[in-house]
């Protein structure tokens, strides 16, 4: 048996393998995800990647994780303003290099913070009962200015 043919044939695949693998792209992931939660709002950032086109924000929880936005490769942050108080999210970013994504950044979770209830009971009770005092300290001047009057 001839090994010229065996040759041949690997010689052939690695040629190949040289010509596809150009145009494979091996993105790498985006690292340091970062995010802070306020009252109604999730900020998120995170280290560029190089050659990055697009970076694809996802949003969920342990189950299921949706996409909910996109930004180009110029931005490396995200504001959501779509949460609900007191909810816990699970938030991760991929690259997408020539319509190929990378794998998930680190995962964060996050829990948005409850504001505080206006209580706008007390402030507008105060306001009446000084409202009722100025009324009442005014009849009794004028009550007490009459009764002066008529004394005289």
């Amino acid at each position: 048996m001839s090994v010229r043919p065996f040759i041949a044939t690997a010689l052939i695949f690695v040629l190949a393998a040289l010509c596809i693998a150009p145009s494979i792209s091996a993105t790498e992931n985006p690292s340091g995800l970062q995010a802070t939660a306020g009252v109604g709002y999730v900020d998120m950032n995170w280290q560029p990647v190089s050659g990055a086109d697009r970076y694809y924000i996802y949003r969920g929880t342990v189950d299921e994780v949706t996409l909910i936005g996109s930004v180009s490769a110029n931005f490396t942050s995200y504001h959501d303003a779509d949460v609900s108080e007191g909810a816990n999210y699970l938030y991760y970013v991929t690259a997408w290099d020539n319509g190929t994504e990378s794998a998930p950044s680190n995962s964060i979770s996050i829990t948005v913070p409850v504001g505080e209830e206006a209580n706008i009971i007390l402030p507008v009770l105060a306001i009446v009962l000084s409202v009722i005092a100025i009324q009442v300290c005014i009849v009794m001047l004028l009550y007490f200015s009459k009764q002066k009057t008529q004394l005289k």
